[in-house]
């Protein structure tokens, strides 16, 4: 029997999110994060069922009438489920297993006993026909990609990072992993990292699968941006990455969007385009300068994004505004989880 990762383009049955509440971190952008993320849910409702988690009650019922999904009670720490949520595998043909990873709030970053407890809440209140595994492993959803083949993508920044599993090098993390995947393989990324990612360069913020043969992955080609070397490393590593039928990916360049910092103290926010989310068929893909002039650049680069993608995969691409979300340095995949059909 194979334990297989699925791609996030296969079918799934719920989109998990998890709404923002009064005493978490969002502070003067708490109604504009709740307005979006309301918003981005129903946009996903109509392709596939959401489950919205609910912590502060009284908050959500601001909200409740323009809700269209499911709602499940439960306390978290913050909205970052993608991190916290259950990684689902595929046992054999037809079950599926929540596997429940160690969430510790980013390599001990942030506080995280309420979010680390959610995958088991889950599964006894949403999932108990399913197979449920808990691990002490330390591993966030954001930070590996599957192409439902075998092969998983990810970046030694974060797997291999000192204050998450300790792994001394790539083939112990590859062994720790291998009793909970049956992956072909592991393409590590050694180069990339956005400034203001709180998560030690996640692969959902770089480089994401959309196919077994494509990758779609960040470029910047600003000489002067403070990311340009690294980014122009990693881009070279995409290039040398063989699929499994040894033939070079088609790499599908993402544009880079203006600088977006922080209205609060001026750091630079991670605004990426590669933190789009699959779900039914639908590229639903992060937009930051929706409330812009018409004029600003990144009201081109926005439809560029959009473009590139519509051009280059066979999704629909569902534009949702992710302004409000990377003020606490994060975007639309970070905020949701999908739990695989059988």
């Amino acid at each position: 029997m194979t334990m297989r990762l699925p791609a996030e383009w296969e079918p799934q049955q719920r989109v998990l999110f998890t709404l923002p509440r009064r005493d978490g971190d969002w502070g003067k952008s708490l109604a504009a994060a709740t307005t979006a993320m309301i918003a981005a849910a129903n946009a996903v409702h109509k392709v596939t069922p959401v489950l919205l988690l609910v912590t502060d009650e009284e908050h959500f019922e601001v909200y409740a009438e323009t809700y269209k999904g499911e709602v499940m009670i439960c306390p978290t720490d913050d909205c970052w489920i993608r991190d916290y949520g259950p990684i689902t595998t595929i046992y054999g043909e037809d079950t599926l297993v929540l596997n429940h990873f160690t969430f510790n709030g980013w390599g001990d970053k942030f506080e995280a006993i309420n979010d680390d407890a959610v995958t088991q809440r889950l599964w006894r209140a949403e999932f108990p026909e399913a197979g449920y595994r808990r691990s002490d492993i330390v591993l966030e959803g954001g930070s590996l990609e599957s192409d439902g083949q075998g092969t998983i993508l990810t970046t030694s920044k974060c797997w291999l990072s000192k204050n998450r599993n300790g792994w001394p090098d790539e083939s112990a993390a590859e062994a720790a992993l291998e009793e909970y995947f049956d992956f072909e393989r592991i393409l590590w990324l050694h180069h990339g990292e956005l400034a203001g990612d709180d998560t030690d360069a996640h692969v959902d913020t770089l480089a994401r699968f959309v196919s077994p043969t494509q990758i779609a992955y960040v470029r910047c080609n600003d000489p002067a941006d403070e990311h340009y070397e690294e980014l122009q490393k990693m881009e070279a590593e995409l290039k040398a990455f063989r699929t499994l039928a040894d033939e070079p990916y088609e790499l599908i360049p993402l544009p880079w969007p203006p600088v977006v910092k922080s209205p609060e103290d001026g750091h630079r926010l991670p605004a990426t385009y590669a933190n789009f989310l699959l779900s039914g068929g639908t590229l639903f893909l992060p937009f930051y300068f929706n409330s812009e002039p018409e004029d600003h650049p990144g009201r081109k680069t926005d439809a560029a994004a959009a473009e590139v993608l519509r051009a280059k995969t066979g999704y629909k691409v569902v534009p949702l505004d992710c302004q409000a979300f990377i003020e606490q340095h994060g975007s639309l995949h970070c905020l949701t989880m999908q739990v695989p059909k059988v």
